[in-house]
């Protein structure tokens, strides 16, 4: 199977916004240091300081399933429950 890329989409609540830097930041390290990793890229809306997107490209669906169960990843899951307004997960694969 051909790499998978992810776009993760999220806008924490605002007063939550300070406390998730350094769980996010411990997330994309860690998710950068994993074998099927081949990028991870936090990134900010512009308009909106509590806007993210990750997007990540992974080596296969394992590579991804190896990663959900990581600390780092099962971190970021139990500090989000209820600090997180809205999220979304797309998952996409490249056409040409």
């Amino acid at each position: 199977m051909s790499e998978i890329r992810i776009v993760a989409e999220l806008e924490v609540l605002p007063q939550h916004r300070e406390e998730l830097m350094p769980v996010l930041q411990a997330l994309v390290d860690g998710s950068r240091g994993e074998a099927g990793n081949i990028s991870y890229e936090l990134t900010e809306d512009l308009s909106n300081f509590c806007h993210f997107f990750v997007i990540e490209t992974w080596a296969s669906q394992q590579a991804i399933d190896e990663h959900n169960a990581t600390p780092h990843f099962r971190a970021f899951v139990g500090f989000a429950e209820g600090k997180i307004k809205n999220m979304a997960v797309t998952l996409l694969k490249k056409v040409f």
